[in-house]
């Protein structure tokens, strides 16, 4: 299995982490370091992150990707691409960019994620 292989699985994971609210999942791929940056320019730790989904604050219903892209450098990986978020009272359509590094017995770990609102027409 190739690098970019095993970050497209983690991407699976770290997905269906969210979707499911799964807090044991997200504590072991987040790292306690993450920024989450929201198309709203609303800004989210690893905790707060975390906090939200599992308490019922925040949730998300669907993800939908299209142009997924991943770039390895060395311990670093970029995964960008586009992706339609469907949440309980309104869907998005972002471009984002999310970051794993690799290091330690933790192996890979979410570093990263920043998203915009995708140009329309």
């Amino acid at each position: 299995m190739s690098t970019t292989d095993d970050i497209l699985k983690l991407e699976e994971q770290r997905t269906q982490a969210i979707l499911k609210a799964d807090g044991p999942t997200m504590e072991k791929l987040f790292d306690d370091e993450l920024v989450y940056i929201h198309s709203s320019g609303r800004l989210d730790t690893k905790r707060s992150y975390i906090d939200g989904l599992t308490s019922g604050k925040s949730a998300y219903k669907a993800f939908r990707f299209a142009n997924v892209k991943v770039r390895v450098y060395g311990d670093c990986a970029l995964v960008s691409g586009d992706v339609v978020i469907e949440l309980p009272t309104r869907t998005l359509d972002l471009r984002f960019t999310n970051v794993w590094v690799k290091g330690g017995p933790a192996g890979w770990r979410h570093v990263h994620w920043q998203s915009v609102p995708r140009p329309q027409g």
